[in-house]
């Protein structure tokens, strides 16, 4: 979390994340949610404040995470953020997890389905649409778009030898499970890549299936990047 944390210092994030949950709330309702599930929240940051904006009338929130430090700071942060919400932290990861007792009306899937492999995510959207999510319920996901643009920041995966999922992908497996599409914003940030320090590193690094070296993962970012910035570093907020 704290490798995470010092790894968006270096954007501008959170300024766009916000903007855009602004627009989305004055262009759908989310009034009727009463119940939320996040799915690899972190810390909860990003998904309390799109709570407090988008569905402040939620009695009931569960998030399932298997950072151990995370799990902590997530419990600090609704006690503190959400006190009237009936919350539950459960310390697991999403595919070993059991289930829901019962179908909530939200499941946020905030920068995580990067670390879900392409066959979990297809069953993991199928569970969504046909047990976990009530009649009529919303799935938000922030995922990285415009990957195949030249200077994405994606790039770095690539030459990594793992790209993270495309967006076009996540769209289209989401649709095919039966859900509909009812908005969708980029967000274009601008990544600051003039000091590539441990914690840049590490955060890369982590997200590797195989083995590597911080020296390999800087190498590849200063080549990237020789002047130290990247304005193609696009998310997508959508609502299905």
């Amino acid at each position: 979390m704290e490798v995470y944390s010092e790894y968006r210092t270096h954007d501008n994030y959170k300024e766009l994340f916000e903007v855009t949950v602004s627009k989305l709330t004055s262009e759908l309702n989310l009034s009727s949610v009463k119940s939320c599930l996040a799915i690899g929240p972190g810390d909860g940051e990003y998904e309390v404040a799109f709570i407090k904006q988008c569905a402040s009338n939620i009695s009931a929130f569960i998030a399932v995470e298997p950072d151990h430090e995370s799990v902590q700071l997530l419990r600090t942060r609704l006690a503190k953020s959400l006190p009237d919400v009936d919350s539950q932290v459960i310390e697991s990861k999403i595919e070993s997890w059991e289930a829901l007792d019962d179908r909530v009306d939200l499941v946020l899937l905030m920068c995580v389905l990067y670390y879900i492999s392409a066959n979990d995510r297809k069953l993991l959207f199928k569970k969504l649409h046909e047990q976990w999510l009530t009649t009529g319920g919303f799935v938000v996901v922030v995922n990285s778009s415009g990957t195949k643009c030249p200077g994405n920041v994606c790039e770095i995966y690539v030459r990594l030898e793992q790209p993270v999922p495309a967006w076009e992908d996540i769209e289209t497996e989401l649709l095919q499970v039966g859900f509909i599409k009812q908005f969708a914003r980029e967000m274009k940030c601008v990544r600051d890549f003039s000091t590539v320090d441990e914690h840049l590193l590490r955060f890369m690094q982590h997200y590797m299936h195989r083995s590597i070296t911080l020296d390999e993962v800087r190498a590849v970012v200063q080549e990237l990047f020789p002047d130290g910035k990247c304005d193609q570093m696009i998310y997508t907020l959508a609502v299905f």
